[in-house]
């Protein structure tokens, strides 16, 4: 009984979908505010025309197709690239407006050049009889000059770029890597009105606790002394006796230099592994920093050798240097690939 006025009570009950029926004899009953409370409660039961509705539903899904019943779109995270998409990408997009990508692409140029020139110190040291006319004194020199352009330019521009970091304006490119991870790419884009040349306080405090924010200002200060050792072994400016000059201005900005580079990528090397003295040879950028850090050392060593006098050893621990280095800048191009599934930055 109770249960059935209950049912009732939620079709005829006060501001109910039809009302009191008429006639009722239970009408004249006076309800409590407690009755009227617990009856706007039970409303749950709508009236319905069975017939009107049963056409409604048949009508639908006679007209509905099947793509509109699945008709739903979920985001998926996409896997990485493998790795020879990600190498034809090297060569086959060219996202100018990425500062990082010119940046990787400076350092490849620079250490290319640097090779080149190692390549002309290292012949007269192991095989004179290939010496040309003008290899020492312009052929070394010049790539030099070069590369250091390079290196420097390089420098500077990753600085700039630490600050616009995850400032573009648009969707950030995601993958999510093989250990479960996503990664995310949302650069500021050359040219565009998100890129800013100078930092706000904020930015500024903020990246100046990063690793390789720091990484890149002591980089950076030791490509300015770097090149005064390029200054310092171009022909003419010293007298090839001046032994004194030798050192002060080539011997050891090409030691200190190559050991702030060492140290430099050596920090990125530590601070991309998951524990400080696991290796990571797995990741591209794990191998970048590590490559980077060999072709430093060797730099350093160049300069420490010329303080003993050993030319023939300088000139391999230059050529060994310039390779690595320039493995290192190639990983590193080949990583930041993984973020250019096409030309959206160019």
């Amino acid at each position: 009984m109770n249960a059935s006025a209950t049912l009732r009570a939620s079709f005829y009950g006060p501001d109910g979908a039809l009302g009191l029926p008429p006639g009722n004899p239970r009408s004249a009953r006076r309800h409590t505010m407690a009755d009227i409370e617990a009856l706007r409660k039970r409303r749950t039961l709508v009236p319905v025309d069975y017939a009107d509705y049963s056409s409604q539903c048949r009508e639908i899904k006679e007209t509905a197709s099947e793509e509109s019943i699945f008709d739903v779109e979920v985001e998926v995270t996409p896997e990485p690239p493998s790795i020879g998409s990600q190498i034809r990408r090297m060569f086959t997009i060219w996202p100018y407006r990425d500062a990082n990508w010119i940046i990787a692409m400076l350092f490849v140029v620079g250490s290319l050049s640097f090779t080149i020139g190692s390549f002309f110190s290292l012949l007269p040291a192991i095989a004179p009889e290939t010496i040309f006319p003008g290899e020492i004194e312009l052929g070394v020199p010049l790539t030099n000059l070069f590369g250091a352009l390079h290196f420097l330019s390089g420098g500077t521009l990753s600085l700039i770029a630490a600050w616009n970091a995850d400032k573009g304006e648009f969707e950030p490119v995601e993958f999510k890597t093989g250990d479960g991870v996503t990664k995310t790419y949302k650069p500021a884009l050359l040219g565009s009105s998100a890129w800013s040349w100078i930092p706000s306080a904020a930015d500024l405090k903020t990246i100046l606790h990063t690793v390789p924010f720091q990484s890149s200002v002591v980089q950076f200060i030791g490509g300015l002394i770097l090149s005064v050792s390029v200054v310092g072994g171009w022909p003419g400016v010293f007298a090839p006796d001046d032994l004194t000059g030798f050192q002060l201005f080539l011997f050891t900005p090409l030691s200190v230099g190559g050991s702030m580079f060492f140290f430099a990528n050596l920090s990125l090397v530590f601070w991309l592994q998951d524990r400080w003295f696991v290796p990571k040879p797995g990741s591209a950028s794990w191998q970048a920093a590590f490559w980077s850090s060999v072709g430093s050392i060797n730099f350093a060593l160049a300069g420490f050798t010329l303080f003993m006098g050993d030319m023939a050893a300088s000139a391999t621990a230059s050529f060994i240097g310039s390779w690595t280095f320039l493995l290192g800048a190639v990983f590193q191009w080949y990583d930041l690939m993984a973020f250019h599934p096409d030309s959206w930055a160019a």
